[in-house]
């Protein structure tokens, strides 16, 4: 109240101490937001305490729902963006494969094993792989980047006092799940297109 009152905060000399007509109040903040219920009820067994308890939740509900809804197109988009990728990568490396179709039907007559011969192509795909992810994860960082900051500075973020993961803080797990998706893609890719050309 004193900072509500800023230069007038003299009209509260006198409630101080034993006279504070103010209660306690405690800011709950919830690292899951499908858990407010739970933590609003377990607050609210504490009778003797607990007087109020202000929150908001129609915001939580809707930010609940926006979360739920962007998982299942992001996962919808995330499985198309990978067959896409498996496409895209089978169909370079298949290229590759059929410009030297002749040498490998010469090195599988001589006795090179599949795997002999497989093995060049399926380390071109993984390092195609390799080389999308760290493209994606630059745009994916700027774009991030750029979508926070103008979330952050809005009055919807500022009025539910809001703050969003910076991308630092989530870098090292999606580094990690992009390799791994641009290396298994990589590999698929060049699998697939080496089926037909190992068959002599």
């Amino acid at each position: 109240m004193k900072e509500r009152f800023g230069e007038r905060q003299d009209l509260l000399e006198g409630y101080e101490g034993e006279n504070n007509i103010f209660t306690a109040s405690y800011v709950v903040t919830l690292t899951d937001l499908t858990k407010s219920k739970a933590v609003q009820d377990q607050i609210s067994t504490y009778t003797d305490v607990v007087k109020k308890i202000n929150s908001k939740d129609e915001v939580t509900s809707t930010l609940i729902n926006l979360a739920n809804g962007i998982k299942i197109v992001t996962g919808v988009i995330l499985i198309l963006l990978v067959i896409i990728s498996i496409f895209i990568i089978a169909n370079t490396i298949k290229l590759t494969v059929h410009a030297r179709r002749k040498e490998i039907s010469i090195m599988k007559y001589v006795g090179a094993t599949n795997n002999f011969i497989r093995w060049p192509f399926i380390v071109e795909g993984m390092i195609i792989g390799i080389l999308s992810s760290i493209i994606s994860i630059v745009i994916v960082g700027f774009a991030y980047n750029f979508v926070a900051e103008k979330l952050v500075n809005a009055e919807f973020m500022q009025l539910i006092n809001m703050s969003l993961i910076s991308f630092s803080d989530m870098f090292s797990s999606i580094i990690f799940v992009y390799m791994l998706l641009g290396i298994g893609i990589g590999v698929l890719g060049s699998v697939i297109s080496m089926r037909k050309y190992l068959k002599v």
